[in-house]
């Protein structure tokens, strides 16, 4: 670790120390490391932190900063504690806390890759997840001097959130990003050009086969 993080410039040798590195977490060894990363004050070094957790994959000794990574300032963090629970499958009070705020987040990678993982989750844990959002428990709380504006924007946050929760549910029942899109006009066009993107993705992989097969 400490010859990664000396400023080598064998881009090689870091290359091939990086996946030594992560060949070992994904076994279970040396993970302290990981956490330094994952748990350091300094930003480049959480963000390393994050990159190499979602190289490594759901390990179970990484759940307690990964979580913590919900709450940080970095949307890379953010996004990476998200992926955690995608591919551990782990889930409990504290993530569904985590994940109802990463749904709400004003980052849209962060919002579409928690929305991802509402789709692909158990019926069990979305309609738990779903009532967490729904009764405005989740999320950040505004912290306005005058509670009017707090009111203001939890009313606003409530129905983003509601609106992301019917988006999955809609995709969930296997409805299209088309008709989907006709009835959320406030949502991102980000947001569901991402989900059009998935949707179309082997139609493309199609119609490419078939180009390069024409030449």
């Amino acid at each position: 670790m400490q010859q990664v993080n000396d400023g080598n410039d064998d881009a090689e040798l870091n290359y091939r120390l990086g996946e030594e590195l992560i060949e070992r977490w994904r076994r279970g060894s040396d993970l302290e490391f990981l956490v330094d990363l994952l748990r350091s004050e300094k930003s480049g070094e959480r963000l390393l932190g994050a990159y190499y957790l979602g190289e490594v994959g759901g390990i179970d000794g990484l759940k307690g900063p990964a979580i913590e990574l919900a709450d940080d300032v970095l949307s890379s963090c953010r996004r990476a504690f998200v992926d955690y629970v995608r591919s551990s499958g782990c889930y409990d009070g504290t993530i569904a806390d985590g994940l109802a705020k990463c749904l709400l987040d004003i980052d849209l990678y962060v919002r579409v890759t928690t929305m991802k993982w509402a789709i692909a989750t158990s019926d069990e844990i979305f309609e738990q997840f779903s009532l967490l959002v729904e009764s405005g428990d989740g999320g950040r709380k505004p912290r306005f001097p005058n509670p009017l504006s707090n009111d203001f924007w939890n009313r606003s946050t409530l129905k983003r959130a509601t609106r992301g929760l019917d988006i999955i549910r809609r995709l969930r029942a296997g409805q299209k990003i088309k008709e989907i899109r006709e009835d959320f006009l406030e949502e991102d066009s980000f947001v569901l050009d991402n989900f059009l993107f998935w949707e179309t993705r082997r139609e493309r992989d199609l119609e490419w086969r078939k180009t390069k097969a024409g030449h």
